[in-house]
């Protein structure tokens, strides 16, 4: 049998609400003693992208930090918040996520993740270089907070994609950049992640999550759910469930099953996958088609067969954040405004996931719309 994954319902960010929904959701899964002892040193580990302010579900709600922060008390553990934001340091980001307020009336340090180094076991199958935060191994407990977001490059960004932010952050590019345009070798390299970070607990908020445009800067969809596990996979896979999606759809579900995890049953406690089911739920656009071509030809179409990035100017505040995270430097300054250079750009997405006015957005090439419109007529 393979890991238990709650799922419980919890309509709002009500603080009691909030608190009621993570209790009955560990609780179902064996409780917080079986994961935190008394002064165990607990990494709190919520998804802080950037700072934006908790409406815009780019973060893991304070509500739920809050909860988490009070619930591992109770059990004896010191715990503590860190993270690795992609724009700007972690004070300012957990403040306009309104974090910061609930760290300080909790009296729960924040830990920016600024030292790396390589751990002692190299748990990874393929990528054993992985540096993570010094604060990460000094933790005796690792709970992640992931949120419920779609994300441009890997579909959703859920418990196994939330712990890249444990990579501090210059390291993130160059990890991009070395998978290039290759997503199954991204999503190799966060499977790889996983198994060296190998986290005690984790619980997603999905009480609002994001849909659309994610990761940065998708629309806020009410989902009314709160999944926990001891296997961020698990979490992973049932989500897929939940919106009636292949568990394959996921490159990093896809990468872990090739590998032979997440074969064994995932037992479903609290509400049942089918009461729970998301109809509605908008995903990024298809990612890359291949229809069998040979190279040459596959890289002549490059554009035409896989999504690529672009820039609404009149949305853009030409703060160059982008420019400064592509890995590829495929963004360039022009008279005219930022440009990308497709034949360079590796399709990472960074730029999109750190635009935070919503000016870069994702376009499906006209070989991948015409794929989906075939797919599905009724598509635009």
């Amino acid at each position: 049998m393979g890991s238990s994954v709650s799922v419980v319902k919890c309509k709002n960010y009500d603080e009691e609400k909030v608190l009621s929904a993570l209790r009955q959701a560990i609780d179902l899964i064996g409780g917080i003693q079986a994961f935190v002892n008394k002064d165990s040193r607990v990494l709190l580990k919520p998804n802080l992208l950037y700072g934006k302010p908790p409406e815009k579900v780019v973060t893991t709600h304070p509500s739920v930090v809050r909860g988490m922060i009070q619930i591992v008390r109770e059990a004896g553990g010191v715990p503590f918040i860190g993270d690795s934001p992609s724009v700007g340091g972690l004070l300012r980001t957990a403040e306009k996520a309104g974090l910061k307020v609930v760290a300080d009336e909790m009296e729960c340090p924040l830990m920016e993740f600024n030292r790396p180094v390589l751990p002692p076991k190299r748990e990874g199958k393929i990528f054993k270089q992985l540096e993570i935060d010094q604060a990460v191994l000094d933790a005796d407990v690792i709970i992640n907070l992931p949120k419920w977001k779609t994300h441009a490059q890997m579909l959703l960004t859920l418990g196994v994609k939330n712990l890249f932010g444990c990579v501090p952050g210059p390291r993130k590019p160059l990890w991009h950049l070395k998978a290039g345009e290759d997503r199954k070798a991204f999503a190799q390299i966060l499977l790889d992640l996983y198994r060296v970070i190998q986290p005690t607990l984790t619980i997603l908020d999905g009480v609002v999550g994001m849909e659309g445009n994610g990761p940065g800067t998708g629309d806020p969809i009410p989902l009314g759910l709160i999944l926990a596990s001891q296997d961020a996979l698990s979490i992973d896979l049932v989500v897929c469930d939940l919106l009636g999606i292949p568990r394959k759809s996921i490159p990093t579900n896809q990468v872990a099953l090739e590998a032979g995890m997440g074969w064994e049953p995932v037992e479903v406690v609290g509400e049942s996958v089918e009461a729970s089911k998301i109809f509605s739920f908008k995903l990024p656009p298809p990612f890359a088609v291949t229809w069998n071509l040979p190279g040459f030809m596959t890289k002549a179409l490059k554009n035409a067969l896989t999504s690529r990035p672009w820039i609404d100017g009149q949305l853009c505040e030409d703060c160059e954040r982008c420019t400064e995270i592509c890995p590829a430097k495929a963004l360039k300054k022009t008279r005219e405004g930022l440009a990308f250079d497709y034949d360079e750009c590796i399709r990472c997405f960074c730029c999109q996931e750190v635009c935070s006015s919503g000016a870069i957005s994702i376009k499906p090439g006209w070989a991948l719309r015409l794929k989906s419109k075939f797919q599905n007529p009724n598509v635009k």
